[in-house]
């Protein structure tokens, strides 16, 4: 008996259920095309929003800061890794994100489980959404803090919460734009709530962040309430082309990360190179707001012509649109259906989402055109005509 069978069983459960997922590898630069298996595929499922991945200015960048300071930083920020891109650039997303200081991670991810680990202590309460991100739940149930979720729009629950006084402090933690639906938290009614019980509002805005409001600082800058935020989480592995995540807040929650903080004190600083690729997307994301502005259009383009076709698209209002098809090897079929056409978006199946609402998670950027988009809801017509993909027509 091989002492690995429990694995090669488990892989074995997965392919008979239609939850075996493989990475497809791709071999160009990712823009609104990719090439995979030496075939060209017009992507609909990166988080490349603004399309800044290969930007010349961002490549020159990088390249410039590589000749400077060498590409691997070397150590943790608090042994020698701290080098000026990583100053340099907690500056400016502090400035952006109007809070007085901020701290950058390799990761989203990271950033979040900083925040949820270190901030709220025994004696606490977490309430978060029910489909806030995998990072924001396995990080809660890191903490010390106890944890609730609440539905979004269920304000009720999330209140009730919120008015235990058996915790000693309380935290509300929602991303702004939800990964897998694309619809918004409603920021408004989260900042009433948490000033009326005292409590502290964490906001991701991971898929916001370059995409949304007069600078591209996110929901929160988009609403008017970037103030009444207390942390902020970006990542600058979406829509600013690069890699990382950051922390926004006052001075001294930053200086508690610093002290506290596992995955800032036991991992390698980012490189330089990441660092001034999020700079220059930045400079470029403040300079050309038409990338947002196109970015929205094709969004409600989209919207429309899926809508018209009778597709599920939920309650998405956003970059991120969902085709809710059920079934996961239902949305396989059509996923790989898309593919023999020529689109690239994979099916997402639980534990991504819940079971019985895999789906393909479309995603759009702003470069993508009006003969592309058009494109492939004719690829979704064919596969309506024959019967594989349900609509509500």
């Amino acid at each position: 008996m091989n002492k690995f069978d429990f694995i090669t069983k488990q892989l074995e459960e997965l392919k008979n259920t239609n939850l075996l997922r493989e990475p497809a590898c791709i071999d160009s630069a990712q823009g609104t095309t990719v090439r995979i298996d030496g075939h060209d595929k017009i992507l609909f499922c990166s988080n490349n929003y603004l399309n800044l991945a290969n930007h010349p200015k961002i490549i020159e960048a990088t390249t410039e800061a590589m000749k400077k300071y060498g590409h691997g930083s070397g150590a943790s920020r608090l042994i020698s890794g701290t080098m000026r891109p990583h100053v340099e650039l907690e500056k400016e997303l502090a400035t952006l994100l109007g809070k007085e200081a901020a701290l950058i991670f390799p990761s989203g991810w990271m950033a979040n489980e900083a925040v949820i680990r270190s901030i709220p202590q025994k004696g606490d309460l977490l309430v978060l959404d029910k489909l806030d991100h995998a990072s924001i739940i396995d990080a809660a149930k890191g903490s010390d803090a106890e944890f609730r979720t609440y539905r979004r729009g269920s304000h009720e629950r999330l209140e009730k919460f919120l008015a235990d006084d058996n915790y000693n402090r309380k935290f509300i933690i929602t991303e702004s734009i939800f990964s897998m639906d694309g619809d918004t938290a409603d920021l408004e009614t989260l900042i009433e709530l948490k000033n009326k019980y005292n409590a502290f509002l964490i906001v991701d805005e991971a898929h916001a962040f370059g995409c949304l409001g007069e600078n591209g600082a996110g929901l929160a800058e988009k609403s008017g309430v970037l103030d009444e935020v207390d942390i902020i989480v970006v990542t600058m592995s979406k829509a600013m082309g690069s890699t990382g995540g950051a922390v926004a807040a006052k001075r001294q929650v930053i200086d508690l990360l610093i002290n506290k903080a596992r995955s800032f004190i036991y991992t390698t600083a980012p490189t330089v190179a990441s660092c001034a690729a999020a700079m220059a997307a930045m400079e470029i994301a403040r300079q050309e707001p038409d990338r947002r502005k196109k970015l929205k259009q094709n969004a409600e383009y989209l919207h429309t012509k899926l809508n018209q076709l009778g597709l599920n698209t939920g309650s998405s209002e956003s970059h991120i649109i969902p085709v809710i098809i059920g079934g996961e090897k239902e949305t396989l079929t059509v996923s790989k259906g898309l593919y023999e056409m020529g689109f690239f978006i994979p099916a997402i199946r639980p534990p991504t989402v819940a079971a019985g609402t895999a789906r393909l998670r479309i995603s759009i950027q702003s470069e993508h055109t009006k003969e592309q988009m058009d494109s492939l809801c004719a690829g979704f017509e064919k596969l309506i005509e024959k019967g594989v993909l349900p609509t509500s027509k």
